[in-house]
């Protein structure tokens, strides 16, 4: 294994158990085996950067997977049904959540918490081309849904996968990492309920209280308390 690839897999690691504010490139490279404790530094430049290498590396091909599957969904006619594309996000992720010795959706997680838990930031690295596309597809089918509010459930779909596949993630990786024994018996039933709960998030209808909200003429928050 290269230099390059042993720093970023440590990162990756690292960054996933302890945070990324708390993880230095000198502990990446320390971790990384490398006696020069500024290896890091040297192949990746800073933090920011190893970020995204972490990113390109996983991201090419959890998207090929989508891809993949995106396409035997269009040769079947199944692009239709909602909970079809909801799956096309989120299996490609599990099935990486549940590779021996996994930690890449908890870093994921960690990165997310430390840029807003927005998952629009992807796009400024690349490599979420087919997930953006099933995003589009999502939102044709969610016709309930306007402006703001498309947005809003497709970034809490977003946070739900995220959390849902680190925390199974852990739970298949516990033995492994020391912790005890894992509680994952039937990771399939996770992923199936996991699509289930994402599915339900977007499709819900709007309530009448939040259409009315919606529509509502502005109203400065301290009024709004009175």
């Amino acid at each position: 294994m290269s230099t390059e690839l042993q720093i970023l897999y440590a990162g990756e690691r690292l960054f996933a158990k302890q945070g990324i504010d708390a993880t230095s490139l000198r502990q990446i490279s320390t971790a990384a085996g490398q006696r020069n404790t500024a290896a890091a530094q040297y192949h990746f430049g800073d933090k920011r950067r190893l970020i995204e290498a972490v990113f390109r590396h996983r991201l090419g091909v959890i998207d090929a997977r989508r891809h993949e599957m995106l396409e035997s969904a269009r040769k079947t006619g199944r692009t239709a049904d909602p909970w079809e594309l909801t799956e096309i996000l989120v299996r490609p992720l599990a099935e990486q959540a549940l590779r021996p010795g996994s930690h890449y959706v908890r870093f994921l997680r960690r990165v997310f918490e430390y840029t807003g838990l927005d998952v629009a930031a992807l796009r400024e690295i690349g490599g979420v081309d087919e997930a953006v596309a099933v995003g589009r597809l999502l939102g044709d089918r969610l016709p309930h849904l306007a402006g703001p509010l498309v947005h809003r459930r497709h970034r809490w779909a977003g946070q739900l996968i995220i959390a849902g596949l680190a925390d199974l993630e852990r739970r298949s990786a516990e033995p492994a990492d020391g912790d005890g024994a894992s509680d994952t018996t039937d990771p399939e039933a996770d992923i199936l309920g996991l699509i289930d709960a994402v599915t339900g998030l977007l499709t819900a209808p709007v309530s009448e209280r939040s259409a009315a909200r919606r529509t509502a003429p502005d109203t400065p928050a301290a009024e709004a308390v009175r």
